[in-house]
């Protein structure tokens, strides 16, 4: 059974994924010309940077780059669900698409900082802020099912937010963890893409939807 028919004129649900897949596309380019840029710009004379000068800076970027992948697929997962869109729902993308437009800063400085706290807990806050926003457009959208079929399983719709909230509370451990020692958070902060990577629930329900 179909959702409640209509959508926002002119802002439909393959629109909002399409703004979504170009700034995903691009902050992803940034983040790997943020790492580039300084080396290239510098004077012919200056001597190369040290592998060790280098290597840090190479690491949170793939790091950050798994994790944009993460959310990528998170929002492909969202929108697999969702049927239609109004207002609101296109504003809270629009929130998510605003932090994880962050992201290439809070890398940039965890990255040149040799993993001071500061750096640390503003890493940790923007992931927090950009699964927060993605838990709300979940949320909004699957209330009362508002904007998905009408018989989308509760099922479905609870391990969406569980798997969802999963997130930000890594997050806050790692951000704790700056208080104790910042290679641990680091650790928390890689460990965070492989909780999402490793199939979970909503992939069985995948394969059962596929099956005839």
């Amino acid at each position: 059974m179909s959702s409640r028919a209509g959508s926002v004129a002119g802002l439909g649900k393959q629109r909002v994924e399409s703004l979504t897949d170009g700034i995903f596309g691009t902050v992803m380019t940034i983040l790997g010309v943020s790492l580039v840029i300084p080396y290239v710009t510098a004077p012919a004379d200056q001597p190369l940077p040290s592998l060790g000068d280098i290597l840090p800076g190479v690491l949170i970027y793939a790091l950050s780059f798994v994790i944009m992948g993460v959310f990528w697929v998170g929002h492909h997962v969202v929108f697999h669900y969702i049927r239609r869109t109004d207002r609101t729902l296109i504003w809270l993308n629009n929130a998510f698409l605003l932090f994880v437009g962050l992201l290439p800063l809070t890398t940039a400085l965890l990255g040149r900082h040799d993993l001071a706290q500061a750096t640390l807990v503003a890493y940790g806050l923007n992931l927090i802020a950009v699964q927060a926003a993605l838990y709300a457009t979940f949320w909004y959208a699957t209330v009362h099912h508002h904007l998905v079929d009408l018989d989308l399983g509760a099922d479905i719709i609870r391990s969406g937010r569980r798997r969802i909230l999963l997130g930000p509370c890594v997050s806050s451990i790692a951000i704790l963890l700056t208080f104790v020692d910042p290679y641990l958070s680091l650790g928390i902060f890689v460990f965070f893409p492989i909780v999402f990577i490793l199939p979970g629930e909503i992939d069985a329900f995948f394969r059962r939807q596929e099956q005839p």
